[in-house]
């Protein structure tokens, strides 16, 4: 069970002192090591973007967008090993990494995931997404990340992705321009007005763009059922106090639901329930 450290004082609000913050901040420190840029050619399993030059590891979805540009544009015959190598090696470390921890990785080593936390740690009203919110993301991956880049022959949901926003930011603090007046400019423009509504909704609302629109936490989310990490209720001791899904940032009912295809075993109803335990399958 994951205990949090408790500390007083006027930063005690913030609740930085958790295992789960720790391996958060190591995760974006790991996933933006320069010195271990080479091994960008290995695809991770969370929201990771590999056009950033500091860039450790490579994001899965560009690899499936790039499967998909090279055969829209013909390219099947001569260069079919890396098409389809690159759609395979992509979309295994999804289906590797849902099927061993379902969707862990988004809420304990998402960078992005990470940011979204700290902003709706801020003291503000908030309110919880709707119930169906989550049945988009798998839509999303479909169309953005596979028919569309088919059909536009660009790597469409990279325009779009905030982390590939932020990314942009630093070029342009850099001093390399983001060209205003061209397409590519019209595209980084977007993607920074998509950028700021994801960071202004995530001081209202638990992770929005994890809740809302991640491809990838769709996929990891449908392996909540079979991973080999699983939520488990000890249903004859429960009492029905309702304490868990309070505690619960999306507002799932872990006792009804605990293997819900939004829960990102953040584990914060292990900590404040001693009949939910973290149930390991490996």
């Amino acid at each position: 069970m994951i205990k949090k450290h408790k500390f007083s004082g006027w930063l005690g609000w913030l609740k930085l002192f958790t295992e789960r913050r720790f391996v958060q901040l190591g995760a974006l420190v790991l996933a933006n090591a320069s010195v271990l840029s080479f091994m960008r050619f290995l695809p991770c399993g969370y929201l990771q973007c590999s056009n950033c030059a500091i860039s450790t590891f490579s994001c899965p979805l560009i690899l499936v967008q790039r499967g998909a540009v090279f055969l829209s544009m013909g390219m099947f015959g001569m260069m079919s090993a890396k098409i389809i190598g690159s759609v395979a090696v992509g979309l295994a470390v999804l289906v590797f990494f849902g099927a061993a921890v379902g969707a862990w990785g988004c809420g304990w080593l998402c960078p992005f995931g990470f940011i979204q936390d700290m902003l709706h740690k801020i003291p503000v009203p908030k309110f919880h997404l709707p119930g169906w919110s989550g049945h988009l993301r798998l839509p999303i991956f479909l169309g953005l990340v596979v028919a569309v880049p088919y059909l536009s022959r660009r790597l469409f949901f990279c325009d779009l992705c905030p982390p590939g926003a932020i990314n942009r930011l630093w070029q342009q603090v850099a001093g390399i321009p983001l060209f205003f007046k061209t397409p590519e400019g019209l595209w980084a423009m977007t993607s920074l007005l998509i950028l700021a509504v994801i960071l202004s909704l995530a001081l209202f609302t638990y992770r929005p763009f994890c809740g809302l629109f991640c491809p990838i936490g769709g996929i990891m989310g449908l392996f909540n059922k079979i991973s080999g990490l699983r939520l488990a209720v000890d249903q004859d001791k429960c009492i029905d106090c309702g304490r868990c899904s309070k505690v619960c940032p999306q507002g799932i009912d872990p006792v009804a639901t605990p293997a819900h295809s939004q829960c990102n075993r953040c584990l914060q109803c292990t900590d404040n329930c001693r009949f939910i335990n973290l149930d390991l399958r490996l």
